[in-house]
């Protein structure tokens, strides 16, 4: 009986970290870039059930619950939204953009760019997007063109910008909304097959429809094992009650 407790209990835990996984897609939603997450579940091991009459007979097994592995982020592209501004760059196709944080380089789907007073390409935090050969800087006052992933500022190249992709983009680790850094598992990084396209604005992957019919879904798990829970809490309340008093 207790460990039908605690198999609600863990039903409950993992229905509480996906509903926090879902509503954060759905805040997401309008997010530039920004790639949703999904749960992956494991289950607990398995106990055997043994029937003691004489001798020692196995009649089955027994599940102890489930819980959540990890969370995985879904790298499928979004849709283009198109803005004409010039500093407003999506990727078509496999790829990140490459920027200098404070902590180190990180990477990125979110193409909404723009210059500051030294004349370099930043994100809208100021972190610096990088080039194949350092920093992307701009001169003042020049037409700024994107032709095969490379900078031409009024007919001449400046640079190539940093598209990067990864052996196993799993391995990438989330920070914030639409930043990633680079984990133990990520494995060798190469030049991406994607390409740079300039006035547009890579929109968030997350269906609103989807998602809300998940909550629904795991709002409904959650409830049939609170009731599990209620039931066991009113057996044993009899058996100290009632059956403890004969």
């Amino acid at each position: 009986m207790i460990r039908g407790l605690y198999t609600a209990t863990a039903g409950m835990e993992n229905a509480l970290i996906k509903n926090n996984t879902i509503s954060n897609n759905l805040a997401n939603i309008n997010t530039t870039g920004y790639k949703k997450q999904t749960t992956i579940e494991k289950s607990f091991s398995n106990k055997l059930l043994n029937k003691i009459y004489n001798n020692v007979t196995t009649i089955g097994k027994v599940g102890t619950g489930v819980g959540v592995d990890r969370i995985s982020n879904d790298f499928d592209e979004g849709a283009f939204t198109e803005t004409e501004n010039t500093f407003d760059w999506a990727i078509k196709g496999d790829g990140f953009f490459a920027v200098q944080t404070p902590q180190g380089i990180r990477y990125t789907r979110n193409g909404n760019f723009t210059v500051n007073n030294q004349g370099q390409v930043v994100t809208q935090n100021g972190h610096l997007v990088m080039g194949e050969g350092g920093i992307l800087q701009i001169p003042s006052g020049t037409k700024v063109n994107i032709d095969a992933n490379n900078l031409v500022v009024d007919g001449r190249v400046l640079g190539r910008i940093q598209i990067v992709s990864f052996a196993n983009k799993s391995g990438l680790i989330k920070e914030g909304d639409t930043l990633f850094r680079r984990g133990p598992e990520v494995g060798g990084t190469f030049r991406a097959t994607g390409e740079v396209v300039q006035g547009y604005l890579e929109d968030s992957n997350v269906n609103a429809i989807q998602e809300m019919v998940r909550m629904i879904d795991n709002s409904r798990l959650y409830e049939a094992d609170q009731k599990v829970i209620q039931a066991h809490n009113d057996t044993l309340g009899k058996a100290v009650n009632d059956v403890g008093k004969v």
